[in-house]
């Protein structure tokens, strides 16, 4: 196998290039700075800059005329080295939830346009439900992937919300994405998310987002369990308690709430 080290692509050195200018510059600059400090012509800087824009990595003001990074990147680069940290550090927060409802508790993270499982504690009744280390779910419809949606960036959140599928399961899917964006929007207000039995028939969710020290939900923590367990109307004591543990974790990892 020829030596990799001996090709390169210009334009995604230049776009390294430019993550790491930016880095340096958390107010912002434009593109004219950018192309001025790297000397590179402005519009192959502007051509990069709209590409990251697309993939959610920088933000554009549009009043400034700023690009700046957005934490896509360094959720990336955290999950990459962290993902085992994420799990030892959630490990006392999901046991104490495990031991408080009695049901399987989870905690997954977002894998570009699904989510997936990190860990899992059996719940201790005699039926629980169990979903193997390494299982993806979908965004739309599951507890998890709802919490986690909600906390991204408008920009990465919309970007995100375009390219999923929202596949139908049953009456209670939401197969639109006016009303995804309305609920997720709920979400991010009150810090949980509910899944109404919208994959699985019977099956009822309830999660929280895993924040880290730069505010990006980098996991998400939930209990399932059948609905004659998990009840609607039990929804509000248990998400409360749901978000306990999520937030434990989020203080472990940095995140400081505003």
């Amino acid at each position: 196998m020829a030596d990799p080290s001996k090709y390169s692509v210009p334009n995604l050195e230049r776009a390294l290039h430019v993550f790491e200018l930016l880095s340096h510059h958390k107010e912002g600059l434009i593109v004219s700075q950018i192309a001025k400090k790297l000397e590179v012509p402005r519009n192959s800087i502007f051509r990069i800059c709209g590409t990251l824009l697309d993939q959610g990595y920088v933000q554009y003001f549009r009043d400034t005329q700023q690009v700046t990074l957005t934490k896509k990147l360094f959720s990336i680069g955290y999950r990459a080295l962290a993902d085992d940290s994420i799990v030892q550090l959630a490990h006392d927060p999901m046991r104490a939830l495990r031991d408080d409802s009695k049901e399987t508790v989870l905690i997954g993270c977002l894998m570009d346009k699904e989510g997936a499982v990190l860990e899992e504690l059996a719940g201790l009744h005699h039926f629980n439900f169990r979903v193997e280390r390494g299982a993806r779910f979908f965004l739309h419809c599951t507890a998890p992937g709802k919490a986690m949606l909600a906390h991204l960036s408008k920009a990465e959140q919309a970007k995100t919300v375009d390219n999923i599928e929202l596949t139908r399961f049953n009456e209670n899917t939401i197969t639109t994405k006016l009303e995804l964006i309305e609920q997720l929007d709920s979400i991010r207000e009150s810090g949980i998310a509910y899944d109404f039995a919208e994959q699985i028939e019977g099956c009822h969710c309830i999660a929280a987002p895993v924040m880290d020290q730069y505010g990006y939900p980098v996991a998400a923590i939930w209990i399932t369990g059948p609905s004659s367990r998990l009840p609607s109307s039990d929804f509000t004591t248990l998400g409360a308690r749901v978000k306990q543990a999520a937030d434990e974790i989020s203080q472990l990892l940095g995140y400081q709430p505003e």
